[in-house]
Parts: C-alpha cells; sequence; structure tokens
C-alpha cells in the first residue's frame, strides 16, 4: 500500500501509478481502504464514547468536590464562630469571676 502511494511530494506520480494499475488490484485497494475506513471510523466513535464517559466522571466528580469544599466551610465557619463566641465571653466570664470574688471577699471581712 506504502508502495502504491508513492513520493508524497511528488503527488503526480502516485496518480500515474494508479493510472497503470489493473481494475482488480484497484478493486484491492479501494477495499482495504473502506476497511481503514470503517476501522478509523469505529476508533472515533470509541474515543466519543470514552470521552462522554470521562466528561460525566469529571462532572460528578467536580460537583462531590463543591459539596465537599462547602460542607468544610460551613463547618469551619460555625468553628470560627465558636470560637469568636468564646473569645467574647472571656472577658465577661473575668468580671463574673472577680465580682464573685470580691462578694465572697467581702463576707469573710463581715464575720
Amino acid at each position: 500500500m506504502e508502495k502504491i502511494r508513492g513520493n508524497p511530494s511528488d503527488r503526480l506520480s502516485s496518480i500515474r501509478v494508479y493510472e497503470r494499475m489493473p481494475v482488480e488490484s484497484l478493486n484491492t485497494i479501494l477495499k482495504q481502504l473502506e476497511k481503514e475506513k470503517r476501522s478509523l471510523e469505529n476508533q472515533v466513535k470509541n474515543y466519543a464514547f470514552r470521552l462522554e464517559q470521562e466528561t460525566k466522571a469529571y462532572h460528578k466528580t467536580n460537583n462531590e468536590r463543591r459539596t465537599y469544599l462547602a460542607e468544610m466551610s460551613q463547618v469551619s465557619g460555625s468553628h470560627q464562630d465558636s470560637k469568636r463566641q468564646q473569645m467574647e465571653q472571656l472577658p465577661r466570664m473575668k468580671e463574673n469571676l472577680v465580682k464573685t470574688f470580691r462578694v465572697s471577699e467581702g463576707h469573710r471581712g463581715r464575720k
């Protein structure tokens, strides 16, 4: 088959090769080319199917990733809120502790 195609830079010589060939040889080459065409078409269909499957898998994984990130953000946000509330309560707890201590000391002094 490669010999028949000849030098790709010389298109005219490849045309001459085909012109000189008997019809039976041309029919054989035609059958081979049709077989190769079907094979290539099947490869294209297979690649298209695989691409579609990989696209679906990508989108599914990407959606799962987004869900995971949203959950992580929510958990992280609620954790930060909890920390912030604890930090805000800390001065009040100190004040209450000091008041309790002063009241307790005041009661001791009166006895």
